[in-house]
C-alpha cells in the first residue's frame, strides 16, 4: 500500500510539473501582450501601488534604452520618460492584433514614428 501512495504522489508531481512548465512556456515575456500591463501601470495615476512592478520597470527601461541607443529617434527637448511610454502605449493599443509581437520592436516602431529625425 505504501508503494502505491508513493507511486501516486510521484505521478501527481510529474503531472503538476508538466502543467507548470507548459504554462510558463506559453508565456512569451518578450511580447507586447506581456509587457503592456506594466506600461499601463507606469503611466496610470495608481502607480504608487503597481500591479506589475517588475514589468513596469522593464517597460520604462526598454523605452529609455531605445531612445538613447537609437540614432533614428530624435526627441524634442524637454520630453520626459512618461511621455515616451504614453506614445508607445497609444501606438500598441491602436493595433491589438499585433500584441503577440515583440515589445521592443513595436516600441521602437512607435518612437520612430512619433519622433523621426530630419535628414
Amino acid at each position: 500500500m505504501r508503494h502505491f501512495h508513493r507511486l501516486t504522489l510521484c505521478a501527481s508531481q510529474v503531472v503538476a510539473a508538466a502543467l507548470v512548465s507548459s504554462t510558463l512556456a506559453a508565456t512569451d515575456t518578450s511580447s507586447a501582450n506581456y509587457v503592456m500591463p506594466g506600461c499601463r501601470d507606469f503611466i496610470s495615476s495608481n502607480s504608487l501601488t503597481p500591479a506589475y512592478p517588475f514589468v513596469q520597470g522593464f517597460c520604462a527601461g526598454v523605452i529609455q534604452g531605445l531612445i538613447y541607443d537609437s540614432h533614428d529617434i530624435c526627441l524634442p527637448s524637454g520630453v520626459e520618460k512618461g511621455q515616451a511610454v504614453r506614445i508607445v502605449v497609444q501606438y500598441i493599443d491602436s493595433q491589438p492584433a499585433r500584441l503577440h509581437e515583440n515589445f521592443n520592436a513595436l516600441a521602437l516602431e512607435a518612437l520612430r514614428k512619433a519622433w523621426p529625425c530630419q535628414r
